[in-house]
C-alpha cells in the first residue's frame, strides 16, 4: 500500500491523477503489486490501458500473444 500511495502521490504531482483527492484507486494497487514481483517483463491486461501503462507496461488482454 505504501508503493501505491507513492504512485497516486506521482500522478498528481505530474497533474494526472487517476482517482479523487483522498482516495487510492484499485490502478494504483495493482500497479503496486505487480511492481513488487520484481518481474521484468510483466504486463497487466486492462481496458484502462491509458493510466496504467505510464506506470507499468498494460495492454488490452485481446492484444497480448500467448507464449
Amino acid at each position: 500500500m505504501h508503493q501505491a500511495a507513492e504512485l497516486w502521490a506521482q500522478a498528481r504531482q505530474q497533474g494526472q491523477p487517476t482517482a479523487g483527492d483522498k482516495t487510492i484507486d484499485g490502478d494504483m494497487i495493482l500497479i503496486a503489486q505487480a511492481k513488487t514481483l520484481g518481474i521484468t517483463d510483466v504486463v497487466i491486461a486492462t481496458t484502462n490501458v491509458g493510466h496504467l501503462s505510464r506506470f507499468i507496461a498494460a495492454e488490452l488482454w485481446q492484444n497480448i500473444p500467448l507464449d
